[in-house]
């Protein structure tokens, strides 16, 4: 079988300190561009922990546009004299492995098809964030306008049921829409509600 196309690394998360926790990794050398961003088709990191905690290990695969983890495996490599059982709190892993270690390898491109580097740009890290995000949930992470939109077509169906108005609008449910419109008026873009009072 054919070896797919990777390169690898490790990462160190104290790069002066050879024995501080730090992942090994292979990615994918292959890419599909989606929405102007170059993603990478898999990516393997295994995770090397202080020797009290559990390794681990995950793969994800870019499945339909939307990076998924395939596999992921914990391991107490010392027994139990050293290290520690894996515990539930250990699977909060799977954010860092998407939104860590797979954003870091997903790119927005220029205008000449090149990968935006944004070493130490938050703005940069931030938007890769939201937009694996969206791939994953298929929800956009929503933005002052859009909560000055959902005000306004609230505001134009008070008469009627504005909060479903406000989620067809947005194309979420009538729970989501309520979040949507709680957010508005935390944001003071619509007035305090009193219970039973529709106010806009």
């Amino acid at each position: 079988m054919t070896e797919e196309p990777h390169e690898r690394g490790v990462y160190f998360y104290d790069a002066s300190d050879e024995d501080a926790p730090h992942c090994a990794y292979r990615v994918s050398t292959d890419f599909e561009v989606i929405e102007g961003n170059r993603m990478p088709l898999w990516l393997e990191v295994e995770a090397i922990s202080d020797v009290t905690s559990p390794h681990w290990g995950a793969r994800v695969e870019l499945v339909n546009g939307a990076p998924r983890i395939v596999s992921l495996g914990f391991e107490t490599r010392y027994g139990f004299d050293i290290g520690r059982e894996v515990k539930v709190s250990d699977f909060q892993v799977t954010q860092k492995v998407i939104y860590d270690f797979y954003s870091a390898f997903t790119a927005a491109l220029d205008k000449d098809g090149e990968p935006v580097r944004r070493i130490g740009d938050v703005l940069g890290d931030r938007s890769i964030r939201d937009f694996l995000q969206q791939r994953r949930t298929g929800r956009k992470r929503l933005r002052t306008p859009d909560y000055e939109r959902a005000a306004q077509i609230y505001r134009e169906n008070i008469d009627g049921t504005p909060t479903q108005a406000v989620s067809d609008a947005f194309g979420v449910g009538i729970r989501q829409g309520g979040n949507i419109v709680a957010e508005c008026r935390r944001r003071q873009l619509l007035p305090p509600t009193r219970q039973g009072r529709k106010r806009a």
